[in-house]
């Protein structure tokens, strides 16, 4: 499969250029066509305070967000007409995570932005982790700051061997299928079986399923037992000047991942590059 329908997450924040600029390269390079989704939230007021604030007010409010979406959304309809690019895009009224989970279910893949804390513009707090659950297609998730190149040139696949591993290396595999280059950083199966794990043959397994898809990988290993894995996966891809992190996310519960910190949330947080991420 390839991707021919490509769904972005639109707002006004200033990171959302990258996460265009990355569609416009993929559309590009799957002769895709690309939909942006700009969703205006509607404004629900608490019944504690409803009785102080007019139906006119919370109105006027809704139209004017949807008046400066429009503006937004026809910037955007410029740099993809600039670009040669076939940009569908839509405004709309609704809460965000249930209208692009619909829309995800005919989509190949949905660009979301990194979350962005200091600018306010920012939509994308959340999005990932809801998506990720909830969401019909692959994730990829663009970095708000930074110069980017089209992904899928370099790409590090990270693995472990659990089913979210998996299920992200299937998701990537139009873009692993043309890579130049693949490297795999690979980890025991964190399944708590020591004797399973010592024993464990994924990297050969994973070395010949790869080359029956025509890819040639070079294997790597976190070495150093004194690193984590969120620096381990972050330092390769800075050595190898990787264009694309894949990975599978949340491999332990998101409520453990949030008490106990986790590798899903600090890529999330912090990947340099664009993260294509499957659960």
């Amino acid at each position: 499969m390839e991707f021919k329908n490509i769904l972005v997450h639109l707002d006004h924040s200033s990171g959302c250029n990258n996460r265009l600029e990355t569609a416009f390269e993929l559309a590009r390079e799957f002769d895709a066509g690309v939909t942006g989704l700009f969703v205006v939230p509607d404004y629900v007021v608490p019944s504690y305070v409803e009785a102080q604030i007019s139906v006119d007010v919370i109105t006027d409010v809704t139209e004017k967000a949807l008046a400066r979406a429009a503006e937004t959304m026809a910037t955007y309809q410029k740099l993809a007409d600039d670009a040669g690019i076939s940009l569908q895009g839509q405004v709309m009224e609704g809460q965000v995570i249930p209208i692009l989970r619909e829309h995800s279910k005919y989509s190949d893949l949905l660009l979301l932005g990194q979350d962005q804390p200091e600018d306010p513009d920012n939509a994308s707090y959340g999005l990932a982790d809801a998506l990720l659950f909830e969401g019909a297609c692959a994730c990829m998730v663009v970095p708000h700051s930074g110069k980017l190149s089209a992904p899928g040139k370099r790409i590090l696949l990270t693995w472990n061997a659990s089913r979210e591993s998996a299920r992200a290396l299937r998701e990537a595999m139009p873009l692993l299928s043309r890579a130049e280059t693949v490297v795999v950083l690979s980890s025991e199966p964190d399944d708590g079986d020591s004797s399973t794990a010592s024993g464990h043959p994924h990297a050969r397994e994973l070395a010949r399923f790869l080359e029956s898809h025509g890819i040639e990988a070079i294997s790597s290993g976190i070495s150093d037992p004194d690193i984590s894995a969120s620096d381990a996966i972050i330092g390769q891809a800075a050595d190898m000047n990787a264009d694309l992190i894949v990975m599978g996310a949340y491999g332990h519960t998101r409520l453990r991942e949030i008490i106990l910190g986790g590798v899903t949330r600090d890529l999330l947080k912090q990947a340099p590059v664009p993260l294509l991420l499957a659960h």
